[in-house]
């Protein structure tokens, strides 16, 4: 009995300490990524998004993505708040599939609990809790350590999966890859593991079927005509020197720093992780090192660059992070309890945490779109539009040269086909128009003359 009320209550703990500094993102409005997503993702029809699930391969953009994108924007309607609830159902969930993870690779509640805890709120993060656009990475971690988790679980008895247990494995694998590129990492987990904890009797099929399931699906990534790679901003640029580069520049949003990490400290401290974990012969931190190495291949470089990018590397800094403490824990003395730890560790975040996020919020907001204002305008000047309408703005409050406009106007009225024409952009205003709108002092007005 006290066992559950423990487990349970640390989960209730955790939970209440992700929505104590995120909460606010429930309430998040639509991002200009929002706008973009949907409506690349309601162009092909729903069955043709499913096939994309489904041939895995092809160039298709994230399409497990789409499909959670879709099916919440058709039951629902054009809001935020339901988006926002999925994203935050999955932050929950995934906190739950880490400590399922991390407790089946160290077999230790304490080491699970703190790494759960260190994943479960970073500020420099905003990203993943206000904004709808990082569905695909919550959505990738979801499936990648559901995957992981699954054949961990099987593999960790010495039993090796059988054929009904494989498929459901790759299934998931399948899932991570549809939903994020940050999944082509997981054969690489899964062979570490194997090596790690399971040395001359290791089992290689794991390893080498989703490596198989992999190269398809990177070739058509790499080479489809809707390709990433094409876009400027995701061609790698492979060498030494650029993961060096990068990867203390993730060093420094995953510790709070603005120019701390340079080349020299970044290798300094990956070498004394190292020699901890060799020198305590323990297989969690050496996996965890392992795992903050090769985890960030999908992104490392590409000129783009996102905080919340690391969101699914931070794992493997985490268990590593939670290992250490506990170990530190245990030499210090048994007297102190597991417990103490980790609201230790918790309240010496909590300052940390509020500081940061708000900084980071303040930059987020900055560049927020005004969605919740233009749609609930659109919604009280002009409740419908006849399908295919063509309207004209001769002044709005979005950036000049982009579609955001454009976008909101077709998900409001959920017609793709409706044409929208800016003054801003350069348009010429003529008859041809269904309706012509001025925003002035925050409000949208339509202006009488249109067709």
């Amino acid at each position: 009995m006290r066992t559950t009320l423990a487990r349970f209550g640390a989960a209730l703990f955790l939970i209440a300490y992700l929505l104590w500094f995120a909460g606010g993102g429930l309430w998040a409005r639509f991002t200009g990524d929002d706008l973009t997503n949907l409506n690349v993702h309601l162009t092909p029809s729903f069955g043709r998004l499913i096939l994309s699930n489904l041939t895995y391969w092809s160039a298709a953009y994230r399409p497990m993505g789409g499909l959670v994108y879709v099916t919440v924007y058709r039951l629902p309607g054009f809001h935020p708040m339901p988006f926002r609830v999925v994203a935050f159902a999955l932050l929950a969930g995934n906190l739950v599939l880490l400590y399922g993870v991390c407790l089946r690779l160290t077999e230790r509640r304490e080491v699970a609990l703190l790494a759960t805890l260190l994943v479960s709120y970073h500020a420099w993060l905003v990203d993943l809790y206000y904004s709808s656009g990082t569905l695909y990475e919550l959505l990738c971690f979801a499936f990648y350590f559901a995957a992981f988790g699954y054949y961990v679980g099987i593999r960790r008895t010495g039993a090796r999966l059988q054929l009904r247990q494989l498929v459901m494995f790759l299934a998931l694998y399948v899932c991570a890859l549809n939903s994020k590129e940050l999944a082509v990492t997981l054969p690489l987990a899964v062979a570490c593991y194997e090596w790690i904890w399971h040395g001359r009797k290791w089992d290689s099929r794991g390893a080498a079927v989703t490596t198989l399931l992999t190269i398809p699906y990177v070739i058509g990534k790499l080479t489809g005509r809707d390709s990433l790679a094409a876009i400027p901003a995701y061609r790698p640029a492979i060498s030494v020197a650029r993961y060096m580069h990068t990867f203390h520049l993730y060093l420094n949003v995953l510790f709070y720093q603005d120019h701390f990490f340079r080349d020299l400290n970044e290798i300094l401290l990956l070498a004394a992780m190292l020699a901890l974990a060799v020198w305590q012969r323990s297989r969690p931190p050496l996996f965890a090192w392992c795992f903050v190495l090769f985890s960030v291949l999908p992104f490392i470089f590409v000129p783009h660059y996102s905080g919340f990018f690391i969101y699914l590397p931070m794992a493997g800094w985490a268990l590593y992070a939670a290992t250490a403490l506990a170990m530190l824990r245990e030499k210090i003395g048994r007297a102190v309890p597991a417990a103490v730890l980790f609201l230790a560790v918790a309240l010496a975040l909590a300052p940390l945490h509020t500081r940061e996020s708000k900084k980071s919020m303040r930059v987020f907001t900055s560049a927020q779109l005004p969605t919740t204002e233009m749609t609930a305008e659109l919604r009280r000047v002009e409740p419908a539009l006849p399908h295919g309408a063509h309207l004209f703005f001769q002044d709005d409050p979005f950036p000049q040269r982009t579609y955001y406009l454009v976008f909101l106007v077709r998900l409001l009225y959920d017609d793709l086909t409706a044409q929208v024409a800016r003054a801003k952009d350069g348009d010429a205003m003529d008859g041809r128009y269904d309706a012509v709108f001025r925003w002035e002092d925050g409000k949208l007005a339509k202006v009488a003359g249109g067709r």
